[in-house]
């Protein structure tokens, strides 16, 4: 099962929470997560200093990843799900946050910055694909490994052996002839995996095109 298909089985889990706040309105949610992944950036950048700010990013994006469920679950309840404003205070600010999440990451000094550029860049790419498909008037190209879901598990993942390595005296990795902090690693994976799904989308559109062309 991919990771984003979590999201699903964690709507029912919140639902019944859901149900008794659907008095608030689920663009609070989203703004609420966007001062979240500000804070999750601010933690990424300056966890060298301090390593239980790793920690403290971790438990920030599950926070955001509640807080993105719940403004959709909300909105449903609410019958706003197909309302166009809140589909863009659904969407835009959290490109915002990735953002500031990604780009803690890259400037960190413990992350090389043309790593992390390709990482950031990569991430915007695989959001493009993701909507070019719409554009193009075919259907909106969810293919992976690499959506937003997976990102977050990735910052998760990277994050806590980041927190192990500096608790451990081995902040780096040696890798052939380089050593690579975690968060390095992560985002040369966010550029690997983010290529492959950049194609993957490219290829779901072209062949969507052609069958339409087809007909």
């Amino acid at each position: 099962m991919a990771l984003h298909q979590l999201k699903y089985p964690y709507r029912k889990f919140i639902l019944p929470m859901a149900k008794k706040i659907s008095f608030i309105h689920p663009d609070v949610f989203s703004w609420i997560a966007f001062v979240v992944t500000f804070i999750t950036g601010y933690c990424f950048y300056y966890g060298y200093q301090n390593p239980k700010l790793y920690l403290y990013a971790i438990l920030l994006i599950f926070i955001r990843m509640t807080l993105n469920t719940l403004d959709g679950v909300v909105a449903i309840q609410r019958g706003d799900d197909n309302k166009i404003h809140g589909k863009i205070i659904n969407a835009l600010p959290d490109r915002y946050g990735d953002l500031f999440v990604c780009g803690g990451v890259m400037l960190t000094p413990i992350c090389n910055s043309f790593i992390g550029l390709m990482g950031l860049g990569t991430m915007f790419l695989v959001s493009y694909s993701g909507m070019l498909g719409k554009a193009l008037g075919v259907t909106w190209q969810g293919h992976g490994p690499l959506d937003k879901v997976e990102r977050l598990f990735l910052f998760i993942i990277f994050a806590g052996l980041q927190y192990y390595g500096y608790t451990h005296n081995a902040p780096e990795v040696h890798l052939y002839k380089y050593d690579l902090s975690y968060l390095e690693i992560c985002m040369l994976l966010f550029f690997v995996l983010g290529q492959i799904t950049v194609l993957r989308r490219v290829g779901g559109i072209v062949k969507e095109a052609k069958e339409i062309e087809g007909e």
